[in-house]
């Protein structure tokens, strides 16, 4: 029988997320009894399990990649308009069992 996870957010994380709403990643956490730590993003039913040299999906068992987020910081003195800058966010994905994240993310909103 597979042992049933809490996947929960941390404070912190929490916090992130209100004063973020463009994250593309928001990690919720887990560890099992025998101390093996999972994460997952929010709402997903797909878990990364930690190893020693990363992570692993729980479904598949293949290494967890990582794709690029770009958001477009609109600071610019008129409504969707900005300097060009981006902030890049690595999100993490089951090459296997998710779909790259798409590169062009949310807008920061200044």
């Amino acid at each position: 029988m597979k042992e049933q996870l809490e996947f929960a957010i941390s404070e912190e994380w929490q916090k992130f997320a209100r004063e973020n709403s463009w994250a593309s990643f928001v990690p919720e956490s887990a560890k099992d009894s025998k101390g093996v730590e999972y994460l997952r993003k929010k709402g997903s039913e797909i878990a990364y399990r930690k190893t020693d040299d990363g992570y692993k999906c729980t479904s598949c068992d293949f290494e967890i990649m990582a794709g690029r987020v770009a958001h477009p910081i609109w600071d610019g003195p008129f409504p969707i308009s900005g300097s060009g800058r981006c902030h890049y966010e690595e999100v993490p994905y089951c090459p296997k069992c998710e779909k790259k994240p798409n590169f062009s993310g949310s807008p920061i909103q200044c």
